[in-house]
């Protein structure tokens, strides 16, 4: 459906404008900083990126890994650190 679409564009727009937005404030400390966006489950993406880069090190906040939550359905952290090509931090943000 026409709305649909719209939507998915929308969306689109408003992962990429949060990608500048951040990787903005970042490069203005001199850090330089690669965006990418991806659609399906964000562990497989992240996981994903960081074979085809060949990264040193993944650094991702641990939201969402509290509760049953985290032992039913698992956590993008938590599958992260399981599966990553390389090593993993996970910051403490909650």
């Amino acid at each position: 459906a026409p709305g649909d679409l719209e939507w998915m564009v929308n969306a689109r727009e408003d992962v990429e404008a949060t990608l500048r937005e951040a990787s903005s404030s970042l490069e203005d400390t001199g850090v330089s900083v690669d965006t990418y966006a991806r659609e399906g489950d964000p562990a497989d993406a992240i996981l994903d990126i960081a074979e085809e880069k060949n990264a040193d090190l993944i650094v991702i906040g641990n939201k969402g890994m509290t509760g049953a939550k985290r032992f039913l359905l698992g956590s993008v952290p938590n599958k992260i650190s399981h599966h990553a090509p390389c090593s993993v931090m996970i910051i403490r943000t909650t």
